[in-house]
């Protein structure tokens, strides 16, 4: 009775990849097998910061009236899912009400005795030229709350041919 070579040869692959799951972790350091995942991500957020967000930027101006107390009652933290990243909200509560870091500079929601505004919602924008024997040269600046985007440019004297 003759065995068919496929047989044998599937027969020897399966062994092979049982065999190779089984002696896996041998190959792996203990301290690698034995860690934990979350120690992993972990790791991997370290690895990968959170992107550079520009809306912390904004600078305010926060007025407090006498009849608002400032001493915490409690204080509370949640979180929160905004445009797809995650963050931490405050909610305090004083003896005159209940007050949240996300809505204290939001422009949408008001507080009795609290006064917010921006320190700078100007734009600035400054234009400049100059000449001198090496050529002319232009320059232009615009400022957007904390951010100030600068082009210039310069044209050289032609030099005469030799």
């Amino acid at each position: 009775m003759a065995v068919d070579l496929r047989v044998v040869a599937v027969s020897g692959i399966l062994a092979v990849a049982v065999a190779g799951t089984l002696a896996t972790p041998a190959f792996f350091p203990q301290a690698f097998a034995n860690e934990p995942q979350h120690q992993l991500v972990r790791r991997a957020k370290d690895i990968f910061p959170p992107p550079f967000d520009p809306s912390r930027l904004k600078k305010f101006d926060i007025t407090i009236a006498d009849t608002v107390s400032t001493e915490p009652k409690r204080t509370q933290f949640v979180s929160k899912i905004e445009f797809g990243r995650k963050s931490l909200v405050e909610i305090v509560t004083t003896p005159t009400g209940t007050y949240s870091t996300d809505a204290l500079t939001s422009p949408n929601v008001r507080y009795p005795g609290i006064d917010v505004t921006p320190k700078c919602s100007c734009n600035d924008f400054a234009f400049s030229t100059w000449s001198s024997p090496y050529g002319t040269g232009t320059s232009s600046s615009y400022s957007a709350g904390s951010f100030t985007f600068f082009t210039q440019t310069f044209k050289p004297v032609p030099r005469p041919h030799r």
